[in-house]
């Protein structure tokens, strides 16, 4: 019974460390890696660098500036990036019309073997994620 436990408490305190993060793990400098498919439409398909800062701020060359949110599950952090300006407007037949332009999308964030750097998942089944690199 006791090596179960030992077992148990082992298991969670990996995934633990593979699924949580804070905001200030998180803070940092991040490239995108395996982005050549460029089908996807929120997805950066060129070389793009995300830098996360404090306040829940971040910015990238291809996001631009935007905020995030982190929530917590049993699956573990998830992330949802808020970017774009706020609102665009046009005139249509002589009438001003105006529509949001902001975008956001939600992901998760684990490490790289368990034991890496962490990686904020863009397209999981083609491996496309941003790599915290310092």
């Amino acid at each position: 019974m006791k090596k179960i436990k030992i077992i148990l408490a082992v298991f969670i305190a990996v995934y633990s460390y593979n699924h949580f993060f804070t905001n200030g793990m998180l803070l940092g400098k991040y490239v995108n890696r395996n982005y050549g498919d460029d089908f996807i439409g929120y997805i950066p398909h060129i070389a793009d660098t995300l830098i996360i800062k404090e306040n829940n701020q971040f910015e990238s060359p291809y996001y631009g500036k935007g905020t995030y949110k982190l929530t917590y599950g049993l699956g573990g952090t998830r992330i949802e990036l808020y970017y774009g300006e706020g609102y665009s407007s046009t005139n249509i037949n002589g009438e001003i019309v105006t529509v949001p332009n902001k975008e956001s999308f939600e992901t998760s964030i684990n490490r790289i073997w368990f034991v890496g750097n962490p990686k904020i998942s863009l397209f999981e089944d083609l491996n496309q994620y941003y790599e915290k690199i310092e």
